[in-house]
């Protein structure tokens, strides 16, 4: 069971376990996920416990989650630019969810479906940029890339499919995890 304590008391011993304890979380469960289907995306769980431990915790947690997560489950798995870039992205939106005030599963669906594709578009758009595509190709091959198989990509609709269950799961934990605790 996860305690669930004021989001104001914020001492930094406190803030480095809970960014700890969700990090591991989110690694734990990504390594899961990818020694049973593999690299093939259709949740994007680091993103997912960056946003509900920025909504709990605020935005250190949030950030400090969203770029660890992706650095040491990327240290696992495959490490290079792409973790800088995911890390930094995914803090980021683990900050802003620090604002949020939502507690219904539509309304937290409907906006972690949106940051979900804003971490899409983003870190696609920045990574092609990098690998040396002007910076308007770079944003139409990230948006593309969502919905058909372009760089290499494999699956229709892959984009949306992640970003459709990532904000299911979202959308069902956070009010059940408030709930448990009596955060209000």
């Amino acid at each position: 069971m996860i305690i669930i304590r004021n989001k104001k008391d914020s001492s930094l011993s406190k803030v480095t376990a809970q960014i700890g304890v969700w990090t591991a979380l989110a690694v734990a469960t990504r390594m899961g996920k990818h020694a049973l289907v593999g690299p093939f995306q259709f949740v994007n769980l680091p993103l997912l416990f960056t946003m509900i431990s920025g909504l709990v915790y605020g935005w250190r947690v949030g950030f400090g989650v969203g770029f660890l997560s992706f650095l040491v489950s990327d240290s696992l798995l495959g490490i290079g630019i792409w973790t800088l870039v995911d890390g930094i992205i995914a803090g980021a939106i683990g900050a802003a969810w620090s604002k949020l005030r939502l507690r219904s599963g539509a309304s937290l669906f409907v906006l972690s479906y949106l940051s979900c594709f804003l971490y899409d578009i983003a870190t696609s758009w920045i990574l092609y940029m990098l690998f040396g595509f002007p910076p308007v190709e770079a944003f139409i091959l990230g948006l593309v890339g969502l919905f058909l198989p372009v760089a290499g990509g494999g699956v229709v609709a892959i984009g949306p499919m992640t970003e459709a269950t990532t904000s299911f799961l979202l959308s069902i934990l956070v009010p059940r995890l408030l709930r448990e605790n009596n955060y209000s």
